[in-house]
């Protein structure tokens, strides 16, 4: 329940971080569990400026030895003593379209112009470029014994976009929801080529840090303040051995399994099983040495089970549910014909990721009504509440608790949680800055929520995410961490979550594309591209996702007929005849 979420998250003492390193590219799975990356071509390497060579060389060469992490020392050889000292490449890294006509001779050194597409902070969150935002910087070349070096720190270091997914790996750090039964992904990018002792050392160690300001105190992490790995983390035959400190021995036997199960799965990444010790110990004494994966499946991030692959939505003003899209029937709406929302008119439909309750907006817009979509008995929790104004369709999370955001159209939208004991209506404070929320959607966890904006005073609107955090001591929930997700597009009307990370309609990807088409793309920002599959025939309004990996993305179109994706990525047409009512979709969540 929430109430007690605000206690546990009182006394969560965060960790601070230091720099990591962004992606962009091919479309990363939010599933990352047991994926080996995929280099896809060859870098560069990190070499060391040669003699006599003139000035574009040098600063080509300064760039190159800095797009490696691994290479600092040796991107401080292009440069003059004065310069090395002064740089501090981990400060930020600058991510830009790497074009022949990137750099440009002037004066006494060499100008860098270029699309900057994303910049990273100490912390390692990705935070994409806004529009137009350049990549310039002024490399001043200076002499040194006869040898041309680089006389300008530059402010952080540079990657060029053609050398990103060669250089760096896509990871999740996991944290806990604050129910702690549910598994938070926080993502970080760490260099590509390690030893995998290398590579688990450095993931371990970023966990242990706590998580970004990206999910602040929106998520727990077991590890307590002052939990270190002692020296490394050693892998042998495909065994990552995690030797904590004595500091995680004072952990009670509930907590060590929750930070066994962040570790566990922070390492499947790299393909790795972990044997876990604390001062010399097994973290878990009842538990085989090295700990198996499928002991840990209970907190998967993308809530498993055939409930979240249900098919709902309103036929007619009234809640339905969708069959037949595996196959196994003729795919057909029936009406929810049973409990609180059965014959009640309604303009949007929420159902819970157990599939075993809902509710809806009613018609008219004045009440917001929930409870059991098959009832059993006198003990069912059922109810309303009263709404105002523009009412967004409503979303759950996985402990059942249902989210709420009305007065949208006003200058101050009202967003509420009511718990899944159907008791507490609890308010979220947030500040728009003017924006208007045109969408909402929860991830499964509670602490993450993705919405479709519409700019103040334009009829534009855009993407962001951001997390359900707590402030003035654990006391106020507030909506904030907002991160807009830059893409370019427009004529956005829908997003949704999805296995690979959201889902979004929109129109553009190309100069002169006005055509609404259905995206993919990256929690972060990172690798929009269109959703894999064949070029649909319709014109895409609206998305059905979440998260789940079984799940199939079914869309709106412009008439209000469905399609969804198969699993042989072919869109199939629920009616192609168009005889069928206007379906308006929902999946649980």
């Amino acid at each position: 329940m929430r109430r007690r979420l605000l206690l546990v998250l009182v006394s969560v003492a965060m960790l601070a971080g230091c720099a990591a390193v962004p992606t962009k590219g091919t479309i990363r799975s939010g599933d990352r569990a047991g994926q080996a990356p995929d280099l896809g071509g060859v870098g560069v390497e990190a070499k060391p400026p040669r003699p006599n060579v003139g000035d574009m060389a040098i600063v080509n060469g300064f760039l190159e030895a800095m797009s490696d992490s691994q290479a600092y020392d040796v991107a401080r050889q292009y440069m003059t003593p004065e310069a090395a000292g002064a740089w501090k490449p981990e400060k930020q890294t600058v991510v830009y379209d790497q074009q022949p006509d990137s750099l440009t001779r002037k004066g006494n050194g060499i100008q860098l112009s270029a699309t900057m597409i994303a910049t990273i902070d100490e912390r390692g969150e990705w935070i994409p470029a806004p529009p137009n935002a350049k990549a310039d910087f002024f490399f001043k070349l200076k002499k040194v014994n006869d040898q041309l070096r680089v006389d300008s720190a530059p402010p952080g270091a540079y990657l060029g976009s053609n050398q990103v997914d060669l250089k760096l790996a896509p990871r999740d750090l996991y944290f806990l929801n604050p129910d702690r039964n549910m598994l938070v992904p926080d993502p970080v990018y760490l260099p590509q080529t390690l030893p995998s002792g290398q590579a688990a050392t450095q993931l371990i160690q970023e966990l242990l840090k706590g998580p970004t300001s990206r999910l602040g105190n929106g998520v727990v992490s077991a590890a307590p303040p002052g939990t270190e790995v002692q020296v490394s983390v050693p892998v042998d035959l495909g065994v990552a051995t995690v030797a904590l400190n004595d500091t995680a021995g004072s952990l009670r036997d509930p907590d060590r399994r929750l930070l066994a199960a962040q570790i566990v799965w922070t390492l499947n990444q790299l393909n790795l099983r972990a044997k876990i010790t604390v001062g010399g110990a097994p973290l878990l004494p009842d538990d085989p040495d090295v700990l198996p994966f499928a002991t840990f499946t209970a907190f998967d991030p993308q809530v498993p089970g055939t409930s979240m692959t249900r098919l709902y939505g309103l036929m007619n003003d009234l809640p339905q549910r969708i069959v037949g899209l595996d196959g196994s029937t003729n795919v057909e709406a029936q009406v929810v014909n049973n409990g609180p929302l059965a014959g009640k008119k309604a303009q949007s439909f929420a159902v819970t990721p157990r599939g075993d309750a809902g509710a809806i907006v009613t018609l008219d817009g004045h009440d917001v009504v929930y409870g059991l979509l098959d009832p059993t008995g006198k003990d069912d929790k059922d109810g309303s509440f009263k709404v105002e104004g523009k009412t967004l369709p409503p979303s759950y999370d996985s402990e059942g608790n249902l989210w709420v955001l009305d007065r949208a159209d006003t200058a101050h939208p009202r967003f509420r949680v009511r718990d899944a004991d159907g008791q507490t209506l609890t308010p979220i404070a947030t500040d728009f800055k003017g924006d208007t929320p045109v969408a909402l959607r929860m991830a499964p966890d509670g602490v993450r929520v993705l919405l479709v904006m519409q700019t103040a005073g334009t009829t534009q609107n855009y993407v962001e995410t951001g997390t359900v955090q707590t402030t003035n001591n654990g006391k106020q929930l507030v909506l904030g961490a907002f991160r807009p997700l830059r893409l370019p597009l427009t004529n956005i009307s829908d997003a949704a979550w999805s296995k690979q990370g959201i889902i979004v309609i929109g129109a553009g990807g190309s100069p002169g594309n006005t055509k609404h088409q259905v995206w993919s793309v990256n929690a972060d920002g990172s690798s929009l591209q269109l959703l894999p599959g064949s070029t649909p025939d319709f014109t895409p309004e609206r998305v059905a996702s979440n998260p789940n990996k079984d799940t199939l993305p079914v869309i709106q179109d412009d008439d209000g007929q469905i399609h969804w994706l198969s699993k042989d990525l072919a869109w199939i047409t629920m009616d192609s005849e168009k005889n069928h009512p206007v379906i308006v979709p929902t999946y649980p969540g």
